[in-house]
């Protein structure tokens, strides 16, 4: 029995040591399972590592191994991880101007702080690279350092980018700076930049001058409207092409220039680059004026002269009517050349039409043309091919009584003779001093009934003596090709008396084998008088540019002298001298009128002409027009303005001829405008000091007295605010960066580095409060962000530092609100907000802003102690209630207060929005 219950007992240990075995078994299986799994994912996390650009790699401290590293590190640093065997491995790559960043990095790895940095690094091929390395330490239970992670990307082509894109800012702005173009920036209809070649164009010294102010001050009235839609187009298209505009320069003279326009989209402003373009514009009047004496020129011509452009006759002169007889252009624009010549010349005349374009010119060809009527007649033709504009200037004579004389030469001699009498030029025939012939010109150019007067007279009765050696020479020399004498002009005194201009040729003419000559003459006293007459025309053209001048001098001068008058006395006086010197009389005058007529001389001559006098009194001096130039027949007067109730008179005591011209005319009433606008200005001066006299005297301050303190307060705020932040803030910033280079490093001794961190924490203190104050004086988001975000900001930064809650309501006013209404706003809502953490003691302020027709509404309340409105001044200026009031006054607005004790403050603002 005993035996069978311990084989029992075996039985079942073994079937309990079998299970034990199999689920040993079962779980091994899993367990093998997962690691496999575990060593797929870590071989799947290595490909991935060694397949990314970022170079990762791990370094065992205790071992000073490398215990991995990605394909890509190695393609990085160009090293194995056999390079790597050491602490100081690394470091030996790093380039040696980042060492110390190194080993400050280094220090802090040692602390187990991770860090991210951007270094050099010098690859095995000894090229410099650019990385970003991000490391993260692990300590021991120790605290020493057990093992480095780090990842290393290479940033060598972004580092390049950057210093390009650097390089091209500079360069570009370089560009910008020396640019001798203007270039002006504008956001908003305001100056935001303006280049230096600008700045010379405005008469400004300095960017700060002109930075924020309105664009159209360059720029007449005139232009202003054109200018707004021009900003506007711009900014619609991004691009506004070259467009010209009058441009007011340095010293107030109008420069024409030409704009181009570009939208940044971006930055919302717009570039403005000026082409000065004054002289461009004298050129083109001047070449106006060159093109209109040309032009004469071609009308006036005796030859004809045609145009003939793609084939067609596009213009023809006076002269060249005539011949073709035509009436009007009409009858010829729009033909063609072979329309004008017989019908079997056309072929050829085309063919010397192809050789005048190739060649460029025609020589002179005889053809035979067409008249409107149909007749023919012959002519000499020239050829001119302008390539410029692909125009023939066609030049053509008419020569039909030329070949008619050649044609009848040939025939007989009594033909010649008839061409002779019929010439339109007078021809004599002279011989032993004197004329043996004189066909019927003659005998009408020098005055004779009949050509008896004149045959038989010496030469020099009638050609005179100024051409006797040329005209003995002729006489004398038998041979044909001596040539003839060179053409001479001179007065000649007819039969009949009448003076006339002749010009005159002589030519030796062989008769009978004995020496004769003769002279052709014709009249040139219509052409000596129309020279004449140009001349004279352009004498005046000279004078009146050189009276222009003379006159632009003069304002210029006058103009430039008024800066420095301080006084109406020395005002009319300059005023007296001038005019003296450029109308050269000293009879100039300035007196005053009085509305009864009474006339006194302040200043010139004391005599005044009694036509003058009688014109001022029948006019009325208070009815007379402002600088309005009135003529008599004495003198001349002009009112300049009125002083003191008293009207101002400049008279000129004698008919000056020339005040008659209008150039003169317009200078004295400029003059006169200039003088009246200072009159202007001195009348308001002395209202602006009887307003301070008024404010002296313990009056109340005019509102435009407050407007202009409080924009000063404003400006120096700004300018206070400006040199706080160039100035002493980033120089506790650099002290501070200074001080923490110091204390990070590791050999400074603990005991100093203890206070260091003491001095650290309090320079960073001072440049915090720096930074408040900054943002006190000038709010940085008021302009760029609004009121509503600025005031946001206030409040949450007040309830930093103060006990009770605020609550703001703000509504979309709707309205165009003026920068300066938005800093009084906001300067109000400080002073309630200091008012409210001084005295009130409250626990809730609530502020609300809001508008209602074209007014703005702000509202303020608090639940603390209250006050007694009835209060003194002095306990007001205590609380600053004053200055709120006198801001609010400032604005055109109104304040209330209602409060009393313990029942808290309640302050309710109106301003116009205007």
């Amino acid at each position: 029995m005993n035996n069978f219950i311990f084989g029992f007992l075996i039985l079942i240990f073994l079937l309990a040591l079998y299970t034990v075995i199999a689920w040993f078994r079962k779980r091994i299986g899993q367990y093998r399972k997962a690691l496999d799994e575990a060593d797929q994912r870590i071989s799947l996390l290595e490909n991935m590592l060694h397949n990314i650009d970022v170079g990762t790699w791990s370094y065992n401290d205790q071992s000073r191994s490398v215990v991995f590293t990605s394909r890509a590190f190695i393609t990085i640093t160009g090293y194995s991880p056999d390079n790597f065997n050491s602490k100081m491995a690394w470091e030996n790559i790093v380039h040696p101007d980042d060492i110390h960043h190194f080993r400050t990095v280094a220090a802090g790895l040692r602390r187990g702080e991770a860090d991210t940095s951007e270094y050099r690094i010098i690859h095995v091929n000894r090229e410099i690279r650019w990385v970003e390395v991000r490391i993260i330490p692990t300590l021991d239970e120790s605290g020493n350092l057990a093992r480095l992670d780090g990842m290393v990307l290479d940033i060598t082509g972004k580092r390049k980018a950057e210093q390009e894109l650097q390089e091209s800012e500079e360069r570009f702005s370089r560009l910008i700076e020396i640019s001798p173009h203007p270039m002006i920036v504008q956001k908003d209809e305001r100056f935001v930049y303006v280049n230096p070649a600008g700045l010379r164009l405005m008469g400004v010294d300095t960017l700060e001058e002109i930075v924020g102010q309105e664009i159209y001050r360059i720029l007449p009235p005139h232009e202003w409207n054109k200018a707004r839609n021009r900003v506007s187009f711009i900014a619609e298209n991004e691009f506004g092409a070259a467009l010209e505009y009058e441009v007011i320069g340095r010293h107030g003279q109008v420069v024409n220039a030409e704009v181009i326009g570009i939208y940044d989209a971006h930055m919302e402003t717009t570039v403005h680059v000026f082409y000065d373009i004054t002289e461009r514009k004298k050129i083109e009047v001047a070449l106006k004026e060159t093109m209109e004496r040309y032009r004469r020129l071609v009308e006036l011509s005796p030859v004809a002269i045609a145009l003939c452009h793609k084939g067609m006759i596009v213009y023809v002169n006076p002269a060249g009517m005539r011949i073709l007889g035509a009436r009007d252009l009409a009858d010829i624009i729009g033909t063609t050349p072979w329309d004008w010549v017989i019908e079997e010349d056309v072929e050829w005349c085309r063919a010397l039409f192809a050789d005048l374009m190739e060649a460029g010119s025609l020589p002179p060809k005889e053809m035979a043309l067409v008249r409107v009527n149909g007749e023919k007649f012959d002519a000499v033709v020239i050829g001119i091919f302008d390539n410029t504009n692909s125009t023939v200037e066609i030049v053509f004579e008419d020569i039909t009584s030329r070949k008619q004389a050649e044609r009848a030469l040939l025939a007989s001699e009594e033909f010649n003779r008839q061409l002779v009498e019929l010439s339109p030029i007078a021809i004599l025939l002279h011989r032993d001093k004197k004329f043996t012939y004189a066909n019927p010109a003659s005998v009408a150019l020098y005055g004779a009934k009949d050509k008896s007067e004149i045959i038989g007279l010496a030469y020099w009765d009638i050609l005179g003596q100024e051409i006797y050696e040329e005209v003995m020479t002729c006489e004398t020399e038998l041979d044909p090709e001596f040539g003839s004498t060179p053409m001479t002009q001179h007065k000649v005194v007819c039969l009949n008396g009448n003076v006339i201009e002749v010009e005159a040729i002589t030519t030796p003419l062989p008769h009978l084998g004995q020496g004769a000559a003769m002279t052709l003459a014709w009249d040139i006293t219509s052409r000596k008088k129309a020279e004449k007459e140009r001349w004279n025309a352009e004498q005046l053209i000279r004078q009146s540019e050189d009276r222009y001048f003379r006159l632009q001098i003069s304002l210029d001068q006058f103009s430039s002298d008024l800066f420095g008058v301080v006084k109406v006395d020395e005002l009319n006086s300059r005023l007296v001298r001038e005019v003296r010197q450029v109308l050269g009389t000293g009879k100039i005058s300035l007196m005053k009128a009085g509305p009864d007529g009474l006339t006194v001389v302040t200043h010139g001559g004391k005599d005044i002409p009694d036509d003058v006098l009688l014109s001022i009194r029948e006019h009325g001096a208070d009815r007379l027009p402002i600088c309005r130039l009135i003529d008599t027949l004495d003198g001349h007067y002009v009112k300049i303005g009125e002083v003191n109730g008293e009207s101002r008179i400049l008279c000129v005591g004698e008919s000056s001829p020339l005040l008659l011209v209008q150039a003169q005319k317009v200078w004295l009433e400029t003059l006169s405008r200039y003088v009246s606008v200072l009159y202007d200005n001195f009348r308001v001066i002395e209202d602006l000091k009887r307003d301070i006299d008024m404010l002296a005297s313990g009056r109340i301050m005019p509102q435009w007295l407050l407007r202009f303190i409080f924009h000063l307060s404003e400006n120096e705020r700004k300018r206070l605010s400006q040199d706080l932040h160039d100035a002493a803030l980033q120089e506790q910033i650099v002290w501070y960066r200074k001080l923490n280079q110091i204390t990070a490093d590791p050999e400074l001794p603990s005991q100093y580095r203890c206070q260091l961190s003491e001095i650290e924490q309090g320079l960073l203190d001072v440049i915090y409060q720096i930074r408040i104050t900054c943002n006190e004086l000038r709010p940085p988001l008021l302009k760029e962000e609004g009121l509503e975000r600025s005031l946001e900001t206030l409040f949450e930064f007040a309830q930093l530092r103060t006990n009770y809650a605020i609550q703001f309501d703000y509504s979309n006013l709707g309205l165009v609100i003026h920068d300066d209404i938005i800093i009084g706003l906001y300067r109000i809502v400080q002073e309630m907000l200091a008012n409210a953490t001084k005295h009130s003691d409250a626990s809730l302020v609530t502020i609300k802003l809001y508008s209602g027709g074209d007014h703005i509404y702000l509202h303020y309340e608090d639940n603390g102690v209250g006050m007694d409105v009835g209060e003194t001044t002095h306990t007001f200026n205590s609380m600053g209630i004053y200055g709120m009031k006198e801001r609010v006054r400032s604005m055109d607005g109104h304040i209330e207060f209602s409060s009393s004790s313990e029942e808290g403050l309640s302050i309710t603002i109106s301003i116009p929005a205007r």
